[in-house]
C-alpha cells in the first residue's frame, strides 16, 4: 500500500498539539522502514509522502562531533561494517551504504547512505515532525544545541529519559535555554506511579512518553494526563510495549489494540507498521460533514 499524499506544510508541533480536533497522530518507528533503510532519508520521504504525521528518528554523535541518525552503536547491522560510531569519524560512516528496511545479515545492500541529522531535517522541514532519539545521554546537549539553530527546530521534539526530580529539574534548565520542546521519557510502575503524577503537577508540558507496566498503572496516569492536558506518545512495538498493547494483534484486530489506546485518550502512538495504523485512524475519523454539523 502506498499513499502518496500530497505533502502539506504543518504547522508548528506545540500549535499542532495544542489543537484538540484531531484524534491520532502516526508515529513511523525510524522512519518508513518498510520501504527504505531505517533512520534514512528515502525513510523520510516515504513518510511525509504517505501522510504521516511524525517520523522517529535515533541520533548518535560520531567522534569528531557530527550527528548521524543510527540506532545502534555499531553500524554492523545496516551496513555490514563494524565501526562504532562514537569511536569514528562521520566521513567513514556516511560513505556506506545501508541495507534495506530494518537490515541485518540477509538484507540487501540500497543506494541509500546513513544521513546527517541536518540533511534529514532538510528534507522534513514543516513537511512531518520529528521526534528525535538521542541515543546517549551523553550526546543530549550538542544535539539540542544543533536543533535549537535549525531551520525545521519548530517541528521537532527531543526526547530522554527522566528518573527522578533531578533528571527535571535539567530538562527544564535546557528547555529554558534552547526553546525546545523536550519529551520526558517515563518509566511508570506501581512503585514510580506517584512520582510521576507529581511530574505532572510540578512540570506541565505538552508531550510525555511513557511505558507502563500493567494497564492499570497506564489508566491512572492516561487520566491524570488528560486532565493536565498533556498528550500521550505511546510505543505500540512489538518488542517495547508502552502499554501492553502491541502492533502484531493490533494488526488483526485494530479496535483491541490500538484502538483501545485511542478510546483512553492516547493521541501519538508509535508503530512499525504505519500504514496499517494510518488506514486504522481514517477508517475512525469523522467525515467533513459531521465535523462541521451538516
Amino acid at each position: 500500500m502506498n499513499f502518496q499524499q500530497t505533502p502539506v506544510a504543518r504547522p508548528p508541533l506545540n500549535d499542532f498539539l495544542a489543537d484538540r480536533s484531531w484524534k491520532l497522530a502516526v508515529v513511523a518507528h525510524r522512519g518508513a522502514w518498510h520501504g527504505a533503510p531505517e533512520n534514512s532519508i528515502r525513510s523520510v520521504e516515504l513518510a511525509i509522502r504517505n501522510g504521516y504525521e511524525f517520523v522517529e528518528i535515533d541520533v548518535q554523535a560520531t567522534a569528531d562531533g557530527q550527528l548521524v541518525c543510527i540506532h545502534d552503536d555499531s553500524v554492523e547491522r545496516m551496513t555490514g561494517q563494524p565501526h562504532v560510531v562514537a569511536q569514528s569519524e562521520a566521513a567513514d560512516l556516511t560513505g556506506l551504504f545501508l541495507k534495506e528496511g530494518a537490515g541485518g545479515e540477509n538484507a540487501e545492500f540500497t543506494s541509500s547512505l546513513p544521513a546527517l541529522l541536518g540533511d534529514l531535517l532538510n528534507v522534513s522541514s514543516d513537511r512531518i515532525y520529528v521526534d528525535i532519539d538521542v541515543k546517549h545521554f551523553r550526546d543530549l546537549e550538542v544535539v539540542c544545541e544543533y536543533v535549537r539553530s535549525h531551520q525545521s527546530r519548530h517541528h521537532v521534539n527531543l526526547k530522554t529519559v527522566v528518573a527522578t526530580p533531578k533528571d527535571l529539574e535539567y530538562l527544564d534548565n535546557l528547555e529554558r535555554r534552547t526553546g525546545l520542546l523536550i519529551k520526558p521519557v517515563l518509566h511508570v510502575t506501581g512503585d514510580t506511579l506517584e512520582t510521576f503524577l507529581g511530574f505532572l503537577q510540578t512540570r506541565p508540558t505538552p508531550l510525555v512518553e511513557i511505558l507502563c507496566d500493567t494497564w492499570t498503572t497506564f489508566e491512572r496516569y492516561a487520566e491524570a494526563a488528560h486532565r493536565a492536558g498533556t498528550d500521550l506518545f505511546l510505543n505500540t512495538l512489538d518488542e517495547v510495549p508502552s502499554a501492553v498493547v502491541t502492533d502484531t494483534p493490533s494488526l488483526s484486530d485494530p479496535d483491541q489494540g490500538w484502538g483501545r489506546l485511542m478510546r483512553q485518550g492516547a493521541r501519538l502512538l508509535q508503530t512499525d507498521h504505519p500504514e496499517a495504523l494510518k488506514k486504522y485512524a481514517d477508517s475512525k475519523a469523522e467525515p467533513a460533514s459531521a465535523i462541521q454539523g451538516l
